[in-house]
């Protein structure tokens, strides 16, 4: 494997833009960073062709249709297919220029249609790979389920979606975590905060959306039943909180990058809660194996996580990384790790040795490599 290029739509501004619109590298904090960071020490050349994610619902047209301009929604979509075809022909005339094995598509990928990936397969013996962490029953838009079909291979993160993925057409599933730990980039934060237990119990994420009423159901019951967790969300967050008055309390603020990490490497424990398939309210009953990208965050920084779910072949429950079944389960396991410093400590340690042995982005890519080359 000799050349790659790798297409996202995870834009951010800043100096090295090519074009006002498109960009050449990744915030250093998300995952498609880490990952083209280690295909380039891999291979001869990875290029990047990084789409800005403003483009997906470009900002002033938005507030037209919020004030109810009249016409102002078929403007958007208009302009939308006007963003998409240039994004298209970009993609097209830099695939034509170049000779690559191998084109990665991977997150928020708004501009991915099928006329797309059927232009690139009519004139390039290039293969062509999908990244994707998503259900796609659930999240994928029709215009990606169309596509399915034409990548030569599909990576997914979860093996419960894989039925999913082989019965919209996709071809050769392989369930590979794209996400992993990030230990170079963090070593030095870790360091320094690792030793000053500041919290108790903490928990970083979403509260709005898909994810709120888990949540805040799990994070109102730790907190009715004297939990002291300091919780990090963002700021969309806010309108959810009215319901769940103690919660709304206990939040600090937003917590990306950097601060993230420095409070996880403060904590004692860190509080990891997924989107659950069936949630009765009390307990998660059934849930997707898998997992998000805190799984792998969490052990970077030597703090204990205690999460809804876990591969059991990713970290060992109980040596690794500590399980709950129920809000009960939760409660109880909180309150004895806070009072058992050794054995907190322990499988803490345990989760970062694991970590360090098989959930790198270097291991990612190594296999990745492999199972394409192969």
């Amino acid at each position: 494997m000799n050349k790659i290029l790798f297409i996202s739509g995870d834009g951010v501004d800043g100096s090295n833009n090519k074009w006002p619109f498109y960009y050449k590298y990744f915030d250093t904090f998300i995952k498609n960073y880490s990952l083209t960071k280690e295909l380039k020490l891999m291979v001869n050349q990875c290029e990047i062709l990084n789409f800005s994610y403003s483009l997906r619902h470009p900002e002033f047209i938005l507030k037209l249709e919020s004030l109810k301009i009249i016409g102002s929604t078929r403007i958007r979509l208009i302009l939308i297919q006007i963003i998409n075809f240039i994004i298209k022909e970009i993609i097209i005339r830099k695939i034509k220029r170049n000779n690559y094995d191998l084109i990665i598509f991977s997150d928020n990928l708004f501009f991915l249609n099928k006329t797309l990936i059927k232009n690139i397969i009519e004139f390039s013996t290039s293969k062509s790979v999908l990244f994707s962490g998503v259900s796609p029953k659930y999240y994928l838009p029709q215009s990606h389920k169309e596509c399915l079909p034409y990548f030569d291979n599909t990576f997914i993160s979860e093996y419960g979606n894989e039925i999913e993925w082989r019965d919209l057409g996709a071809q050769n599933v392989h369930v590979l975590p794209l996400s992993a730990g990030n230990i170079n980039t963090y070593q030095k934060i870790v360091k320094k905060y690792n030793k000053r237990e500041k919290y108790d119990i903490v928990f970083i994420g979403r509260l709005d959306g898909e994810y709120n009423d888990y949540r805040l159901i799990i994070l109102d019951f730790l907190i009715s039943n004297g939990v002291d967790i300091n919780i990090w969300t963002w700021h969309n967050s806010e309108e959810f909180l009215h319901k769940y008055p103690l919660v709304k309390k206990q939040i600090s603020g937003s917590a990306y990058g950097t601060d993230m990490y420095r409070i996880y490497a403060q904590s004692k424990i860190v509080l990891n809660m997924h989107n659950p398939t069936v949630w009765s309210g009390s307990s998660l009953s059934t849930a997707q194996s898998g997992g998000n990208m805190r799984l792998f965050e969490v052990p970077v920084t030597k703090t204990l996580q205690i999460a809804d779910k876990c591969p059991r072949d990713w970290f060992k429950d109980g040596d690794e990384i500590v399980l709950f079944k129920d809000n009960k389960d939760l409660l109880d396991k909180v309150s004895y790790y806070l009072h058992n410093d050794k054995e907190r400590l322990r499988i803490a340690h345990n989760g970062y040795k694991r970590l360090l042995k098989e959930h790198t982005y270097e291991h990612r890519m190594k296999k990745f490599l492999n199972i394409v080359q192969g």
